[in-house]
């Protein structure tokens, strides 16, 4: 992936809501030893073995400050979720919303989501990665939510095409390529792209809430939506993180991105009052209608 400049800030405070069992705890101290890949990986197989034993197969179970019960796969033990996007994505859904979980990953946000809409609300997933799909489509199953969130196996971009997706070994971080020179020879593979505009007018959706997560592809995603943000108006509870230190590798200045946000008059507002939104990532910033 493309190197990170000096001046990045991680946003901290993700928490996973639940006390790590006697397995993890033990866990933890293993992974602090420099074992080698040899041993390393039968460790983590048999670590994960272990842990879907003790739940019997129910996954982990974390229990978030409004009181939803989330139950994650052993594989994916270090799920978390951001206190203060937990918070506003909280304060902008109600029973029988409509939600747009771009750049889905393993799902933590959108079992939330789904929890949060209900029965009577729908939440559309898009994750183009397969293993972290394959994670998605798990944890729905696991949590008793396939029939309110819908998984979406394509990227958001500002068009219907295909391009190519480079493959992180860090579950999230995968990331569309900015053309040919970008990363050749990086793991990669070729996904199906879909604008929000394209996808809301096939599917006759007009969502009440969009969260935009897709590694610096923020700006052609706004892009793609700008029919469905004008349509929705103020009723739209609009969240994007961007990703500024993968911007100059995709060829995006962050005028390009003022530009876009001028052109659709939306008003950045940080989830924090202390953060810096153009040197911080790791959490959403808020888009309101001006």
């Amino acid at each position: 992936m493309s190197p990170v400049p000096s001046s990045r800030t991680i946003a901290e405070g993700a928490a996973r809501y639940r006390e790590p069992g006697a397995i993890e705890r033990v866990g933890a101290r293993l992974a602090r030893v420099p074992f080698g890949a040899t041993i390393r990986r039968p460790l983590k197989r048999l670590y994960q073995a272990a842990l879907r034993l003790q739940t019997r197969g129910r996954g982990l179970e974390s229990v978030l400050p409004g009181g939803e019960r989330v139950r994650v796969l052993p594989e994916y033990s270090h799920l978390s979720w951001n206190p203060d996007e937990y918070q506003a994505f909280r304060a902008a859904l109600r029973p029988g919303a409509t939600a747009l979980d771009v750049g889905a990953n393993v799902g933590a946000y959108s079992l939330l989501l789904g929890l949060w809409v209900g029965a009577k609300g729908r939440v559309f997933a898009f994750e183009p990665a397969a293993a972290a799909f394959d994670g998605l489509t798990r944890h729905l199953h696991l949590n008793g939510l396939d029939d309110v969130v819908r998984p979406v196996a394509a990227a958001v971009d500002d068009r219907e095409s295909t391009a190519r997706l480079l493959v992180a070994g860090t579950a999230g971080e995968s990331r569309l390529a900015g053309g040919a020179s970008d990363h050749p020879d990086a793991s990669a593979s070729t996904v199906p792209t879909i604008s929000i505009d394209a996808f809301c007018a096939r599917e006759a959706v007009a969502p009440d809430f969009i969260k935009i997560d897709i590694e610096g592809w923020e700006l052609a995603a706004l892009k793609g939506a700008r029919e469905t943000i004008r349509a929705r108006g103020r009723s739209l509870a609009l969240f994007v993180e961007m990703h500024p230190s993968i911007w100059p590798a995709i060829g995006v200045t962050k005028d390009d991105v003022l530009e876009e946000l001028a052109r659709q008059s939306l008003e950045v507002q940080p989830l924090g009052p202390s953060t810096d939104i153009w040197g911080t990532e790791g959490v959403a910033v808020r888009l309101v209608r001006r």
